[in-house]
């Protein structure tokens, strides 16, 4: 066997400095597309010792195209973006024991506590204030109604003596005056009774709503329309105070509804007197007749002393219903713990 010649034909890449074989027909270099150069194999050391062109090294798939039609190739290479390279590598963490902090005297600034949102206080205490000032309002109107009656009480006395005797001109005057400012004082009684019962309506349906874990589905100005209208609020205003009752799981209890039925029957009587009393107020001073003004006169009373009454007794239950320990002094507790 003889030995293969040295003499054979290669296509040689001075760029890549790669060869093959000689192929008929292959004249750009299939790695960086520069001119092949055919030697025989005796010279491929030859032309690899010639000075080659400058190469970069770059891999074939980064080279985004070729400028051709020299014999140096210039590479247009894809780089990301600089919002997309990655971040360089820290250096290694010092994962070694630090000192404890310590402080030589205990430190007189922070933070004060204040509730999730500064400018609302918490429905807790909210409610309880309203409750608060709800009932210290239907203690004051049930002292104004308490004079109210006593005022006309004693325009009754001087008007029944009037039947049958003159009376004078300024004990007329004086119990005339007195039962317009009683007929006053119990409207500014209810006015702020009513002024105080909306309040404390609002702020008891934000907290039985919440207890409930849910929103109180009524715009304010409904529950104050609902709360303060005059002969309305007899059927609107149980309404909303039962609907909050029923949300509530603390108050949603047989005898706590049961409480509701009966003060709000109280509550129905009071106005049943009260619009009576007007009537029959109205209808005496166009009559011109005495009989009538005195009968006009006990239908005020009445309707006095049982606003009053409601005011002075029924108020607090109603507040018990919703939170037990907001009224102090008034209400006893239900039941009493005794330790065996």
């Amino acid at each position: 066997m003889t030995e293969p010649s040295d003499d054979r034909l290669v296509d040689l890449c001075r760029t890549c400095r790669i060869q093959a074989p000689h192929r008929a027909g292959r004249t750009r270099c299939p790695r960086c597309n520069s001119i092949l150069v055919v030697v025989t194999g005796d010279r491929v050391a030859q032309a690899l010792a010639q000075p080659r062109l400058p190469d970069r090294q770059v891999p074939r798939q980064r080279v985004a195209g070729y400028r051709r039609g020299s014999e140096a190739k210039v590479r247009w290479v894809a780089q990301r973006p600089p919002e997309a390279r990655p971040a360089p590598r820290r250096g290694p963490r010092n994962t070694g024991t630090r000192a404890t902090p310590r402080y030589t005297a205990i430190p007189a600034w922070g933070l004060p506590d204040l509730p999730a949102s500064w400018r609302e206080i918490p429905a807790e205490q909210q409610a309880r204030a309203e409750a608060m000032r709800f009932n210290g309002a239907a203690r004051y109107s049930a002292i104004a109604l308490a004079l109210c009656a006593l005022f006309h009480l004693i325009r009754y006395a001087v008007t029944i003596l009037g039947r049958g005797r003159l009376i004078p001109g300024w004990l007329d005057i004086a119990t005339s005056s007195l039962a317009v400012l009683g007929g006053l004082a119990a409207v500014a009684a209810a006015v702020y009774g009513l002024f105080y019962f909306g309040r404390w309506v609002v702020a008891m349906r934000v907290l039985a709503y919440r207890h409930g874990h849910r929103l109180d589905p009524r715009p304010r100005w409904v529950l104050w329309l609902c709360s303060v209208v005059p002969l309305g609020n007899v059927f609107s205003g149980p309404f909303v105070v039962r609907e909050a009752a029923l949300v509530d799981e603390r108050v949603s209890g047989p005898r706590s509804l049961a409480a509701l039925r009966k003060i709000w029957v109280a509550w129905a009587l009071v106005n049943a007197f009260a619009l009576i009393a007007i009537l029959t107020r109205w209808a005496g001073s166009r009559s011109g007749s005495l009989q009538t003004q005195a009968d006009s006169l006990v239908w005020t009373i009445v309707s006095a002393i049982v606003s009053a009454a409601f005011a002075w007794w029924m108020v607090p239950r109603l507040i018990q219903v919703f939170s037990p320990t907001t009224v102090e002094g008034t209400i006893r507790p239900r039941r009493r713990w005794v330790n065996a």
